[in-house]
């Protein structure tokens, strides 16, 4: 082979991997607003130019996630540079983000197997709490020496529930942050795990609440959640109801990945819990993170919508909401 074959097959290989590199850093608070605008801008959001309501071909699970016209999303590589830049850190194997006005959704799949439901029973949602309590205690310090926001106080909004007709879990807690310089303010965050055949989807709500919230609010939050979750599904073929003898299992049941998915080690089974240590890694920013509210940037000017639309047969009946974050 000539050298400039050679040279050519080089440069083949290593451009497309110096155009996806991500840039792993923070904005920097005086970056003007219209540079903030031109980054945010060179990322590939969906629904953003002439947004409609459709469904969202979600290929890693083999399911679909049905989306307002008011919402809109990134995907894969680009919501781990939307994490550096705004919280300055990896967001780890989310394989989508879907924004509106009030809420964010992260979005992840995992094919570790068909999950069964026989240890649900076993769930106690105050040794769940105590432990996601522990685990800020013990980051508490690290935290505040790196300058980050930490978590002061955090409290169950509703406990772990299990939806029968969907094999779906939801569950909401919510948190008082301080930032550096002693600064607060609080979040509320929801999780809902739904299963299917071959694997799970975990999806993770995470809402902007203040001393003005009201439990009417929260209510309304959580319902937003529970119809956003029931907007998801996975296709023919790759339910929970489809398995067959012989599928893959997964190593811990609905209770265990409740449990893991939270960050905390209550009822994994022994030499399990490694399985869980990637989800504390994935999970230590999220697990009651600010909300990545499009604001942070100012708005957006253009986009590249091209968001494998789908008209939707049946539309979930999913609450809309003006309330504008300050």
């Amino acid at each position: 082979m000539s050298l400039k074959k050679i040279i050519i097959l080089i440069l083949f290989l290593i451009l497309p991997l110096n155009l996806s590199a991500l840039e792993k850093y923070q904005l920097p608070d005086d970056l003007s607003q219209e540079e903030r605008s031109k980054k945010i801008d060179s990322l590939k959001w969906y629904n953003w130019d002439d947004p409609e309501d459709h469904y969202l071909q979600y290929q890693e699970a083999d399911a679909e996630i049905y989306i307002l016209e008011n919402e809109y999303y990134l995907r894969n590589n680009d919501v781990n540079q939307y994490s550096w830049w705004v919280f300055g850190h990896e967001n780890i194997n989310n394989d989508i983000m879907i924004l509106s006005d009030l809420y964010t959704v992260y979005s992840s799949y995992e094919d570790d197997g068909y999950v069964s439901l026989d240890d649900w029973k076993d769930i106690k949602p105050a040794d769940l709490l105590t432990e996601m309590r522990n685990i800020q205690d013990a980051w508490r310090e690290d935290l505040k020496a790196k300058g980050l926001n930490y978590v002061e106080k955090m409290d169950w909004i509703f406990k772990p529930t299990f939806d029968e007709e969907n094999k779906s879990v939801l569950m909401s807690y919510e948190a008082d942050w301080v930032k550096p310089g002693g600064n607060k303010y609080k979040t509320m965050q929801t999780n809902a795990i739904i299963l299917g055949r071959k694997g799970h989807i975990e999806l993770s709500f995470v809402y902007s609440i203040d001393e003005n919230t009201t439990d009417e609010d929260l209510k309304e939050y959580s319902s937003i959640a529970k119809d956003f979750t029931n907007g998801v599904s996975f296709k023919e073929g790759a339910r929970h109801a489809d398995y067959k003898s012989g599928d893959k299992v997964a190593a811990v049941g609905i209770g265990g990945l409740v449990a893991g998915t939270l960050g905390v080690k209550a009822l994994a089974k022994a030499g399990v819990f490694a399985k869980f240590i990637p989800l504390l890694a994935k999970f230590w920013w999220i697990i009651l993170a600010p909300i990545a509210a499009f604001g942070f940037f100012g708005k957006k000017t253009n986009s590249n919508s091209n968001s494998e639309q789908i008209e939707p047969e049946e539309k979930p009946k999913r609450k809309r909401r003006s309330k504008k974050i300050d």
